[in-house]
């Protein structure tokens, strides 16, 4: 009887010394897993962070000008910037109708939309005038494209921000490039990617 009782205390020892390692194999997976999500989290926010130039948005501008095509329709798109505004880069699209002026501004990696606006045009504006201003968005070369060229006339430098204007009809790309207090802005036809005007500040 006294043996049967041993090997029973016996047993039942060996079992809970199983059921508590167990136990603490299943935390430390726990708490790896969720070392491995926290990690995984910061990552991604440190990456986000990181991003610093303006050609390697995700949103291609012909994206970003669909949007407030399909937002504003019957207008005409009179200024295109993409640029860095409280950590990320947008795009503001500024364009007109016969009455009002429309802006719509874009997150330029995610596509979201971040806030649109209208508002009345000025007299001297209205009635078809500001819209002369409109660019000329035929065979217009990318984002990335145009950075890609200008870049060529600011090695070393990282591309900051890029805007669409227009000045004696012609429609151009102009590129921001920026490095340690030394800045290029490189201007180049919006169609044909020629380079027009390099200016270096120091």
């Amino acid at each position: 009887m006294n043996l049967k009782v041993a090997l029973a205390v016996s047993f039942a020892s060996l079992m809970l010394v199983g059921c508590s390692s167990n136990s603490r194999s299943q935390s430390n997976q726990d708490s790896t897993s969720s070392s491995s999500v926290s990690s995984s989290s910061s990552q991604s926010a440190s990456q986000a962070a990181t991003h610093d130039d303006v050609g390697q948005v995700k949103v291609p501008v012909t994206t970003a000008i669909k949007a407030y095509q399909q937002t504003f329709p019957k207008s005409e798109i009179t200024d295109l910037s993409v640029e860095r505004e409280l950590g990320r880069f947008q795009y503001e699209i500024e364009g007109v109708d016969d009455s009002r002026e429309h802006t719509l501004k874009l997150d330029a990696d995610s596509g979201k939309v971040i806030s649109k606006r209208s508002e009345r045009l000025d007299a001297d504006e209205a009635n078809g005038v500001k819209r002369q201003d409109a660019l000329d968005l035929n065979n217009l070369i990318g984002l990335t494209r145009a950075v890609t060229i200008a870049q060529s006339k600011a090695k070393g430098q990282t591309a900051t921000e890029a805007s669409l204007d227009k000045e004696s009809e012609q429609t151009y790309w102009e590129v921001q490039f920026e490095k340690q207090g030394q800045e290029t802005q490189v201007k180049l036809d919006a169609q044909s990617g020629k380079v027009l005007t390099v200016e270096n500040d120091d």
